[in-house]
């Protein structure tokens, strides 16, 4: 799992996968989440990458991955690991986030999609205008062959 993949919105499901996973990650009582632990709490494995873990590996911008050798890996949002934290039975406990700074992630994520969409569609542009060359310089072609026989 050391091998990182380019972060892609464009993966079919992906907007609605990030925004699922940075949900469940500010609101639950625990920080951080095994694999186990996010399919159980999103009732389903991810579409649009092998698993949640892989998926949250794949957009540090958001999530945070500890993977140990012996451990099972866990998925925290880096927001809220960075919070002060409080110990309680020898776990570190970290406050859930509130709503408005979660609502700001949410909108960085969509707009992190929709610039990608946006960066994926601009050599559309270019399509006509390179028909219009091919075509023009058919025409000039066939124009200069008529004159020249």
């Amino acid at each position: 799992m050391s091998e990182k993949k380019v972060s892609s919105y464009l993966d079919s499901g992906r907007l609605g996968e990030v925004l699922a996973l940075i949900q469940v990650l500010a609101y639950d009582k625990k920080t951080s989440r095994s694999e186990k632990g996010l399919q159980n709490e999103l009732k389903s494995k991810p579409t649009s990458d092998k698993s949640w873990i892989q998926l949250a590996n794949n957009h540090p911008e958001f999530f945070r991955v500890r993977i140990e050798g012996g451990k099972v890996d866990r998925a925290s949002l880096v927001s809220r690991f960075v919070l002060p934290h409080t110990l309680e039975n020898g776990n570190k406990i970290r406050p859930q986030l509130d709503p408005s700074i979660v609502n700001k992630l949410m909108e960085v994520a969509i707009d992190l999609h929709d610039r990608q969409v946006t960066r994926s569609t601009r050599w559309h542009i270019w399509i006509p205008v390179v028909v219009s060359v091919i075509a023009a310089s058919a025409a000039i072609t066939a124009a200069i062959i008529r004159v020249s026989a």
